[in-house]
């Protein structure tokens, strides 16, 4: 636990004794209150507001019943849970509601406002799970017990003492303020999700302060309040599953990136093994005739030749066995040397197309994870100018690899890649090729960006596209 954290605990725990010492009189509800009255548009406001926040109850309920993650039946009590207190609050404060609902029981009060907190911290656990900051759940585990405490406490004695004597916006500001020092990179679901929070505290610590009575006019600010509270959070929980969908789409991408290449890999495994022994044949051939003829220099040569030639099948057959093989073990690793192994497997279909391909290493740099994934980056990139090459008919057709301290850069001169394509070229399922699934880009930014901790990016203009794979 660190000293700001100390403080703040500190702070929450002065104000509660401060209450308890000085204003337990008045914190105790009575079955009787100062009655206000709400006018037709403040009547009317309040309605719609809690419509609103039935419907969230509603939606996150069902979401719950058919997917069955637990964050939507949280956020779903929690919004009944506000419902209930509201309706308990109207009924002792507010005119018409004291003789619509017609609540005014103290012990209901204080269950239906602890409870609130409860499931809203129940949710919030729920919800911080995927960004991996653990460090808060001894602390939100620490806030519920006391809050189930409190309750029975209210339902032996019919009054709280916790939610009571320390407002429920306090406990979820010190873990949503925690959670905001605690993850590095936050997402758009999380900003939705402090947007509407930090607007419901905002307005209930000017409730709490009386300040909202200075301006006379009985009117709902709290509920419309929980009300876009309830719009913030479903947004945040809507765009939290829609990410959560894209990572599944994405794992499924790679896994069948993965059982491509195994069986290509099998396929290779099995030509490789049925060529080996032809080579060794034709080796073996190659000796006895250097020896028959091994005053005949002309002869020499081309049997020398041969067993160039015999070596680089060889050589190239162990290559593109090692390239498909799909294991994902990690390790340390030259990108100049995984650039040379992909140049050995591309270089014949480069140089069928006559396409000239530079290569200039100015500073090689090792990087640790699975080779043969970044091998595989770079012979997608190669290959996409290659096919761009080919379609567009380019005169001298270029590619240049380049190596210089922590950046890989791969450049062609095919004309580059359309405005209208450019932000779309690294989503899943897109391509500008016909016959083609799309996900080559995705997986190599995904390698890259998650796999690699590095970033792709691109650069286009009418002279041709640069790629440019970079690392801190």
């Amino acid at each position: 636990m660190d000293n700001l954290l100390k403080t703040k605990l500190f702070a929450i725990a002065t104000f509660g004794l401060i209450m308890i010492l000085f204003f337990t009189e008045k914190h105790f509800i009575s079955h009787t209150g100062t009655m206000h009255t709400f006018n037709n548009i403040a009547l009317i406001s309040a309605t719609m507001a809690m419509g609103v926040i039935i419907s969230a109850s509603i939606y996150n309920l069902a979401f719950y019943v058919y997917i069955r993650n637990r964050q939507y039946l949280y956020y779903g009590l929690a919004q009944l849970s506000t419902l209930f207190f509201l309706i308990n609050l109207d009924s002792i404060y507010i005119s018409p509601f004291d003789e619509i609902f017609g609540l005014h029981s103290p012990r209901l009060f204080h269950l239906t406002r602890a409870s609130v907190l409860l499931f809203s911290l129940l949710f919030i656990k729920e919800f911080l799970k995927i960004y991996h900051v653990e460090q808060l759940n001894r602390l939100i585990k620490a806030i519920i017990y006391l809050t189930l405490a409190d309750m029975l406490f209210t339902l032996i004695f019919s009054y709280a003492v916790l939610t009571n004597f320390i407002p429920i916006f306090m406990p979820i500001w010190l873990i949503l303020s925690e959670a905001n020092r605690a993850i590095k990179e936050k997402d758009m679901p999380f900003y939705f999700l402090l947007t509407g929070w930090y607007i419901s505290i905002f307005v209930a610590v000017i409730e709490h302060l009386g300040l909202i009575k200075l301006i006379g006019v009985p009117f709902p600010f709290l509920h419309i309040t929980f009300a876009i509270e309830s719009i913030f959070l479903s947004l945040a929980i809507s765009y939290k599953f829609k990410l959560l969908d894209e990572k599944q789409k994405m794992q499924q991408s790679l896994l069948l990136q993965q059982s491509r290449l195994a069986s290509m890999g099998e396929m290779i495994s099995i030509i490789a093994h049925q060529w080996k022994q032809p080579l060794n044949f034709l080796s073996m051939v190659n000796m006895n005739l250097k020896r028959m003829h091994k005053e005949n220099k002309n002869s020499t040569m081309l049997i020398l030749e041969s067993n160039k030639q015999i070596e680089y099948m060889s050589n190239t057959i162990d290559s593109f066995r090692d390239f498909y093989n799909p294991s994902k073990q990690k390790e340390n690793f030259s990108t100049e040397e995984a650039l040379k192994h992909v140049l050995t497997i591309v270089s014949s279909a480069l140089n069928s197309a006559k396409i000239t391909i530079e290569t200039s290493v100015n500073q090689d740099f090792k990087l640790y994870g699975n080779r043969n994934e970044f091998e595989q980056v770079i012979l997608n990139l190669i290959n996409n100018a290659k096919d761009a090459l080919i379609e567009r008919k380019i005169e001298n057709p270029q590619i240049n690899i380049s190596i210089n301290r922590q950046q890989l850069k791969v450049k062609d001169n095919a004309q580059g890649i359309s405005k209208e394509h450019l932000n779309k070229i690294f989503d899943p399922y897109f391509s500008t090729k016909q016959n083609s699934d799309g996900i080559g880009l995705y997986i190599s930014k995904m390698i890259i960006e998650q796999e690699l901790e590095g970033k792709l990016t691109l650069k286009s203009d009418k002279q041709g596209s640069e790629f440019f794979i970079e690392f801190k």
